[in-house]
Formats: C-alpha cells, structure tokens, sequence
C-alpha cells in the first residue's frame, strides 16, 4: 500500500521551537509597548507645549533613553511627533 504524506501535520521540531520564540518575541515586545504606553499616560497632566519642552530639554541634557523614550511615546500618544524638533 502506497504511503501518504500529511506534511502540514508534522513540522519538524526547529521549526515548532522557532515558532514558538516568534510568539514569545512578539508578545514581550507588545507587553513592553503596553508598560511604555501606560507609563506615558501618566504624563497626561502635561500641557502639550510643556511635554515638548521637557522633551527637548531631556535631549539636550542626554538624559538616560528609557525616560526619553516614555516622553517620545507620550508625544506619539498626542499626535505631537512632528514637532519634536520644531
């Protein structure tokens, strides 16, 4: 009797190993990006004009990434991205 192959039924184990690091990439890096949003509504309280100034005032003061990062995303949250440099 002539043998049929199913190969959708079977994956080889590097495959389903690579499967499973993709899965767990994506939901730490959406799990950060959900801290990082979170983190940036607490900035809500900030005028628009004074998050741009803390925000330029952080990149001139090489102030650590992270916190520049939560100030980049807060402005992201309000649209604001486009006067980062203005």
């Amino acid at each position: 009797m002539h043998e049929r192959a199913y190969p959708y039924l079977v994956t080889k184990s590097s495959e389903l190993k690579e499967n499973v690091r993709n899965t767990r990439e994506n939901s730490v890096d959406m799990a950060a990006a959900r801290r990082l949003s979170d983190k940036a509504s607490l900035l809500r309280p900030l005028k628009d004009e004074h998050l741009l100034e803390v925000y330029r005032e952080a990149k001139k003061m090489n102030l650590s990434s992270e916190f520049i990062e939560l100030l980049e995303e807060a402005l992201s949250i309000r649209q604001l991205s486009h006067y980062k440099e203005a």
